[in-house]
């Protein structure tokens, strides 16, 4: 095994190296010092003057980073030379050698090069990753936790055990401080286990969901809580389908969870006001000393349900889900909103989110305004969405789930649907309503697709319901080039929310308790 030389410089040069040093300043051969100084008296070896060449000068190597340290660059400089070529520059070395011998310690300073206080293989692999000062380096670990030094390429355990000692042994400097969730590989198997906490308000570190446990149910707030914390688990169980999406909605789940309760609310309480609240709290989770920290096990000390702010984007991703899990919730019973205190008070908003329904003269008011309102690619899209529900009562995850291949049309009998419901009940062939057809044909039409199944250019994998144009980053660009990219289910539900709220201030009805699921119940 390498010892720390390998990966760590020397601070300073002992006695014994700083007269090697000198002695070779002062043009003694080098075979001649080698004997007298580098020799191992348990060695029979002899070192040739290659070799002893070799070792004063990986020791005048180290001297030069050790004047460095020291903000000395102009002995740096001069033994970058190690001979001189008259003997008023050997006297100038030899004085220098003195002085700098005379020299304590040296002290790390965010600015300085990694080439100062580590190897020449490691500091080179170090830059090679842009880790190019201290601070870098500071940075990286506190930033990527524990296992920071996989971060880097041609970093193995050993050197990063000898940097985190190294960064450990420079915890008197601030700026030097690595965070405690940041230990050398070897400590790891010591780190605690999380233990299981009450989710209440005042908790001393949050906990992933599967470690929450119920408050005690001595208040309304207490009792909301543990039940919305049961309404998750066996929300999360129906959606195993694919492990990515149960996991990024655990996750939005549980930052949901802490973060009401360390508010004082209930999720199936939350206003809309609250939700501005959290959404602003997604994009700057504070006090960050609790929120954030790197990404590790679930079940160790340290775990944080941030790396740190969210972006624009993973914001919008986040409430989209939490508002998939509210909706959910407000479903599955009336809300009522309870504050910390214990006091029990009706949320008017919520409270018409749960029981608000549409009447079948508004629904049809807004199908004829989809159809009459300026049509456009997208409006005809939106229509034909909306039929869909009203008249056949389709959910919008089955609709992002059809392909034109789902689709059959009869001379006798119309169009036809065939639904693969996951309910036996709902599964099976559906008969269009003829202007649900019609709004369909129109809106193929705009794709420039074909529904006959004997043209040329019939395209069997097409999404039954597609956007006209899509986004123009890389992931959009990707998806347009696929011929069965189409609506997700949550863009279909965003395109009705869109439609909705402009028939609403047109027509003085109510914008912020519609949801797409209110056209199937009518």
């Amino acid at each position: 095994m390498p010892d720390d030389r390998d990966t760590l410089a020397a601070t300073k040069l002992t006695r014994t190296e700083f007269a090697v040093v000198r002695a070779y300043a002062q043009g003694m051969r080098p075979v001649d010092i080698a004997n007298r100084y580098l020799l191992d008296p348990d060695d029979d070896d002899v070192l040739t003057e290659h070799q002893a060449i070799q070792r004063i000068l990986a020791l005048r190597d180290r001297l030069v980073q050790f004047a460095l340290q020291h903000d000395r660059p102009d002995i740096a400089e001069m033994f970058e030379a190690l001979r001189g070529r008259s003997d008023t520059g050997m006297t100038r070395r030899v004085e220098a050698l003195s002085s700098i011998e005379q020299l304590g310690q040296g002290r790390p300073l965010p600015s300085h090069q990694v080439s100062l206080w580590f190897g020449p293989s490691l500091a080179r692999r170090l830059a090679a990753a842009g880790i190019r000062t201290v601070a870098d380096l500071t940075d990286l670990a506190n930033r990527k936790g524990s296992s920071w030094w996989r971060h880097v390429p041609r970093i193995g355990r050993h050197s990063a055990e000898t940097i985190i000692r190294w960064l450990g042994s420079q915890q008197m400097q601030p700026a030097l401080a690595v965070s405690a969730h940041v230990i050398a590989p070897s400590q790891i198997v010591l780190r605690k286990v999380l233990v299981s906490q009450q989710l209440v308000r005042g908790m001393p570190f949050p906990v992933p969901l599967e470690l929450m446990r119920a408050p005690s149910p001595s208040t309304p707030l207490a009792m909301a809580l543990g039940n919305d914390l049961q309404f998750v688990h066996n929300w999360l169980a129906t959606r195993t389908a694919s492990a990515n999406t149960w996991k990024s909605y655990r996750r939005e789940a549980e930052r949901l969870l802490l973060w009401a309760a360390a508010n004082g609310k209930v999720p199936s309480g939350m206003t809309g006001e609250d939700l501005a609240d959290y959404r602003a709290f997604l994009s700057s989770p504070e006090p960050s000393s609790f929120w954030c920290g790197p990404a590790g096990p679930r079940d160790k000390a340290h775990w944080r349900p941030f790396e740190g702010p969210l972006r624009t984007s993973s914001c919008e991703a986040a409430m989209r889900v939490v508002s998939a899990l509210l909706r959910s919730l407000r479903d599955e019973a009336p809300v009522t909103h309870r504050h910390a205190d214990g006091a029990s008070e009706s949320s008017g908003r919520d409270s018409a989110r749960a029981q608000v329904v549409l009447s079948r003269d508004e629904i049809e008011s807004f199908l004829g305004w989809l159809g009459n309102d300026a049509p456009s690619p997208r409006q005809r899209a939106a229509l034909a969405t909306a039929l869909l529900l009203s008249r056949h009562s389709l959910r919008i995850v089955e609709l992002a789930a059809l392909r034109l291949s789902h689709f059959s049309s009869r001379s006798d009998a119309g169009g036809h649907l065939l639904l693969a419901a996951k309910s036996a009940a709902r599964r099976g062939e559906i008969l269009l309503a003829e202007d649900v057809l019609a709004a369909l044909s129109a809106h193929w039409t705009d794709r420039r697709l074909t529904w006959d199944t004997a043209h040329a250019d019939w395209k069997p994998d097409a999404a039954l319901l597609a956007p006209i144009e899509f986004p123009t980053t890389a992931r959009g660009r990707a998806k347009q080039s696929m011929v069965s990219a189409g609506y997700s289910a949550s863009g279909l539900d965003q395109l009705l929310r869109t439609s909705w709220k402009r028939f609403a201030a047109v027509h003085g009805a109510e914008s912020d308790a519609f949801t797409p699921r209110l056209l199937r119940l009518a």
